[in-house]
């Protein structure tokens, strides 16, 4: 098991696989962090209130990493006819 910070409320999160898309046990907001080569990628949950503000927060605080905005829809339930689009 593996302990890292959550970007939102710097709570220790342990978990098997950092690079999982999974929600904070306190907070309840998702992010994953992905090694790229000698960088780090931080994913961040679109869902997040003032989403740029704190993209641009964590931007500076991460180190000069790269902080991806995961916007699939792919999470969110579509019902009706617009679901088959």
């Amino acid at each position: 098991m593996e302990q890292i910070n959550c970007p939102y409320c710097d709570a220790i999160i342990e978990t098997a696989v950092p690079d999982k898309f999974q929600a904070c046990p306190s907070c309840g907001y998702r992010s994953a962090r992905v090694d790229a080569g000698a960088n780090q990628h931080l994913i961040i949950d679109s869902k997040l209130p003032d989403l740029m503000k704190r993209c641009r927060e964590l931007s500076g605080n991460d180190n000069g990493n790269l902080v991806v905005i995961d916007r699939r829809v792919g999470h969110n339930p579509i019902a009706g006819a617009d679901r088959r689009r």
